[in-house]
C-alpha cells in the first residue's frame, strides 16, 4: 500500500486533486499544505470541520467571497491563498499588489479561540502596509518557507511578477517597515514578519500539518510513500513540503518517490532527498 501526501500544482491543481490523481485502489490518500494553496482543503479533509464564507479584498482591492474553516474545537483557519494569491489574477505586479485583503479577514476572526493560518502562494511583496489595526488570539502560522525578510524579494519576487529594476524598489519597501527578521519572517513576502511583529507564532508549515494530520501513524502501513508538487528547483529545498513528506519517510524506513509537474534550477540539488523522480514535463 503508498500513501499518497503531495500537496499543490500551484494554479492548477489542489492537494485532493493531484492526491486523487496519483493514488490507485488500495493507496491511503492524505493531501497536505505547507501553508499554501489547499491549506483549507487539507485541513477539513483531515480534520473536519466546517467551511465559512467571508469577505475581503483581493491584491488589486477587489471585494472577493473567501472560505474560511472553523474546525470542531472553534479553532479558526485561514489561507492566504484564497484572498491575496496569484489565481485567477490577471496580472501579476507587486509594486501595486496590496495584501490588505487578509488583514481585514483577519480583523473579523479576532474572537476566534485560536488561528491557523496558512501563509504561502501570496502575489504580494508588502509586509502587510495597510492592515487595520490587529488584536489576535493565539495564532500559530504555518509557512511555506524559511526564508529570512532581507533575503525575501530576491528569492520570491520575481515569481510574483517583478522584474530587475523592481528589485531594489521592493527590498528598500519592505525592509524600511522596521519589521522582525528570523527564520520564516520572509514568509509570503514579508507577511511572516508582520504576523510575528503582531505575536503569532511562525512555524515550518510543513512540519506542523504532518504532526496536525499524524502523519507518522498514516505512514506506518505504508511501503512507499508519494509527494510531490507542480516544480522541484532550488527553492523546494527553503522547507518545501515535499522535501520534509521525504526526510521523515526515510526516517520511518519509506521507500520515497517524489513526482513534479516540471523540474527548475536546482532541482538536482533537491532529487537526493527521493530514492525515484517523476516529471510530468522537461
Amino acid at each position: 500500500m503508498n500513501l499518497i501526501a503531495p500537496t499543490a500544482f500551484k494554479g492548477t491543481l489542489s492537494p485532493l486533486k493531484v492526491a486523487q490523481l496519483l493514488a490507485d485502489d488500495g493507496d491511503r490518500v492524505l493531501p497536505m499544505s505547507d501553508g499554501g494553496d489547499g491549506f483549507i482543503e487539507c485541513l477539513h479533509c483531515g480534520l473536519g470541520g466546517k467551511i465559512i464564507e467571508l469577505t475581503a479584498s483581493d491584491p488589486y482591492g477587489r471585494n472577493r467571497s473567501v472560505s474560511v474553516l472553523q474546525l470542531p474545537d472553534g479553532t479558526m483557519a485561514v489561507e492566504s491563498a484564497l484572498v491575496i494569491g496569484m489565481a485567477g489574477l490577471e496580472k501579476l505586479d507587486p509594486l501595486i499588489a496590496e495584501s490588505r485583503g487578509l488583514g481585514e479577514l483577519l480583523a473579523q476572526l479576532q474572537s476566534a479561540p485560536r488561528l491557523l493560518i496558512g501563509l504561502g502562494g501570496s502575489a504580494t511583496v508588502d509586509g502587510g502596509m495597510g492592515w487595520p489595526s490587529l488584536d489576535l488570539p493565539p495564532t500559530t502560522v504555518f509557512c511555506d518557507v524559511r526564508t529570512d525578510l532581507k533575503d525575501a524579494v530576491a528569492k520570491f519576487a520575481p515569481q510574483k511578477g517583478a522584474t530587475t529594476r523592481d528589485l531594489p524598489v521592493l527590498q528598500k519597501r519592505l525592509m524600511g517597515l522596521n519589521l522582525p527578521t528570523g527564520h520564516h519572517t520572509g514568509s509570503a513576502g514579508g507577511l511572516g514578519a508582520k504576523l510575528k511583529s503582531l505575536g503569532a507564532e511562525l512555524v515550518d508549515g510543513g512540519t506542523a500539518m504532518m504532526e496536525l494530520l499524524d502523519f507518522d501513524k498514516a505512514c506506518m502501513p505504508c511501503d512507499v510513500v508519494i509527494t510531490g508538487e507542480g516544480r522541484l528547483d532550488r527553492t523546494s529545498l527553503e522547507g518545501k513540503l515535499p522535501i520534509i513528506v521525504a526526510k521523515r519517510a526515510r526516517h520511518l524506513g519509506k521507500t520515497v518517490i517524489g513526482h513534479f509537474g516540471s523540474k527548475g534550477k536546482g532541482w538536482e540539488d533537491a532529487m537526493s532527498f527521493f530514492d525515484e523522480v517523476r516529471f510530468e514535463n522537461n
